[in-house]
């Protein structure tokens, strides 16, 4: 394997849709979230722990662990990893994908565990390939391939992810923390402008996000956060852009779902791009 620098986001600027991050060793993300993105992730050594749906997965060497997009998850350091690998696929990419191949609207689910040797073996791989300077064609052509492979062997075409298949007051609660996602929003407030009560929210958003009301709005801010920050705006302006109280609290956040702070992220990012 080429040598690579720890705990780094790499993307590619032709194949926006794609990010790699590569770590010496496992970097646990302890804040209950949720991707827009399908994760695919891998170690060479040693083991750790990724709760996905409530269910616990341990993440080992020969093992890739998917986390299918809007899965919420977290995960924990399992005494001793190195060498972690991960894939991250933007799911409007990755839908479109999925119903050129399958003819659905929805996303079907990968299974969350994958024991293929030979298809893991393929995903180091192609994450090598995607990583050193090859043409970007023969990048995409790799990635098409692998996934190909995936969907050969682990997929099941009846289990389907409830992405947009939400209740309106979800919908509804969704909008109105997009369009007031600077604000310092409380349960009150929220509950008088959509003319729901603060319960009948609570219940809505572990009931259809599978998170707490303010874990989704924590989450939508960070990820709101992320986007900002790989376009190059300064730290300080995108935590309060967001909603976070400053940019401690945005690092403290960004760490816990990313496992990256921001600045390292926007450094690897920004460099990428040049």
């Amino acid at each position: 394997m080429t040598e690579k620098h720890n705990n780094k986001i790499f993307k590619i600027k032709e194949l926006p849709y794609l990010e790699l991050k590569y770590s010496n060793s496992f970097y646990e993300c302890s804040q209950k979230h949720y991707h827009n993105m399908l994760c695919i992730l891998a170690l060479k050594n040693g083991n750790a722990k990724v709760i996905i749906e409530d269910k616990e997965i341990l993440l080992e060497k020969d093992k890739l662990v998917i986390i299918n997009p809007n899965e919420v998850h977290y995960s924990v350091l399992d005494k001793y990893s190195e060498d972690y690998y991960v894939i991250y696929i933007e799911r409007t990419w990755y839908r479109s994908l999925q119903s050129l191949i399958f003819n659905t609207k929805d996303v079907i689910a990968l299974s969350n565990e994958i024991f293929d040797l030979q298809i893991i073996e393929e995903f180091f791989n192609l994450f090598e390939y995607l990583y050193l300077d090859n043409e970007i064609i023969e990048k995409e052509s790799k990635l098409l391939e692998f996934l190909n492979r995936i969907f050969d062997k682990c997929i099941d075409e009846s289990i389907v992810l409830k992405i947009d298949n939400t209740t309106q007051i979800a919908k509804e609660f969704k909008s109105y923390i997009e369009d007031n996602i600077a604000s310092k929003l409380t349960l009150t407030q929220i509950s008088n402008a959509l003319g729901f009560s603060p319960y009948h929210i609570i219940r809505i958003c572990n009931q259809d996000f599978g998170l707490s009301a303010n874990a989704y709005i924590v989450n939508k801010r960070v990820h709101r956060a992320k986007k900002m920050l790989g376009e190059g705006m300064d730290i300080s302006q995108v935590a309060i852009e967001v909603g976070f109280y400053d940019q401690s609290h945005l690092t403290n956040i960004f760490k816990k779902v990313f496992a990256i702070t921001p600045k390292a992220y926007q450094n690897s990012v920004l460099k990428e791009k040049l």
